[in-house]
């Protein structure tokens, strides 16, 4: 097949050189062409004979650089946006990374943000440490809570007599529970506050009907507050109001509010001032409560 489109291309070749040597003789009387201008002319026959066009070639070529050019823009555009959504990428990262940590900012990471982002992250480092401090102060908390209730548990096993309102002197004397009570009182005022708490308790683990007892209970509430527990403190302090007739519960309800206090519950410590001022009107300890509730 290849042979005979050969030939045939062969033979339509000599027949346009026969034609084109015909026309050059007529031109060459006639004083048309020139040399050059003949040679293309059958050039240009030569193709159109075999379906070839050198206009259609030239599109072609300039087609194909219109393409190319026209892909240069977005290539270059390509390139460009590359490394800014990287980098936009990695200061996602960042921010993440800076809003998980209850660390202080890097220097090497503050120097490439603006000043509102620096005021952002700092913000929100500042308000994760005190939510950790806050947890931290809740679990000391319960954890005194526990240990207060667990050693209640334990001294109620071992002598029923103990928290409540009943229950005789027991083995000791009158004189000899307000001896005792006495040698608390003295711990207490010489700052040795744990031996206070421990020979009060033993007081009343030993009688809890003695006219001191409800005194006892209260200097194990006043120990325990001045030993910065106030959990344990709060419930030292509500234990008073369960002995009939105390002479402390004034002082009691006073103390309750205090706790609060400080344990930052404002209000919680407004409702005990309340409490005392309504429950207790002609306590010396109204105005001290009344005070107390202007400052909250």
């Amino acid at each position: 097949m290849k042979f005979y489109t050969q030939l045939f291309i062969l033979m339509m070749f000599s027949l346009v050189l026969w034609q084109c040597a015909g026309s050059s003789d007529q031109n060459d009387e006639e004083g048309g062409y020139s040399e050059e201008e003949q040679q293309q002319k059958e050039l240009d026959d030569i193709e159109a004979l075999l379906g070839i066009s050198s206009d259609d070639n030239g599109g072609q070529n300039q087609a194909q650089q219109d393409d190319t050019a026209a892909e240069e823009p977005q290539k270059k555009q390509a390139e460009e946006e590359k490394p800014a959504a990287r980098t936009q990428n990695e200061d996602e990262g960042e921010k993440l990374n800076l809003l998980d940590t209850n660390e202080s900012i890097p220097a090497g990471q503050m120097s490439g943000m603006s000043a509102a982002e620096k005021k952002k992250y700092e913000k929100e480092i500042k308000k994760l440490k005190k939510q950790l401090k806050e947890k931290d102060n809740t679990i000391a908390n319960l954890s005194a809570e526990l240990s207060v209730k667990e050693d209640e548990l334990s001294k109620k096993s071992n002598s029923p007599s103990y928290g409540g309102v009943s229950g005789g002197v027991g083995a000791i004397s009158m004189e000899e529970y307000s001896s005792r009570y006495e040698e608390a009182r003295n711990a207490f005022e010489n700052r040795n506050y744990q031996q206070a708490i421990e020979l009060f308790e033993s007081l009343l683990a030993t009688s809890s009907s003695h006219p001191l007892a409800d005194n006892a209970q209260y200097w194990i509430g006043e120990s325990q507050f001045m030993l910065h527990r106030y959990d344990a403190a709060i419930i030292s302090f509500e234990k008073v109001f369960t002995f009939p007739k105390s002479n402390k519960n004034a002082d009691a309800q006073y103390k309750l509010g205090l706790c609060y206090v400080m344990k930052g519950d404002k209000t919680k410590a407004r409702e005990e001032f309340e409490r005392l001022i309504a429950d207790y009107p002609n306590s010396r300890y109204v105005a001290l409560a009344r005070k107390k509730m202007a400052a909250l």
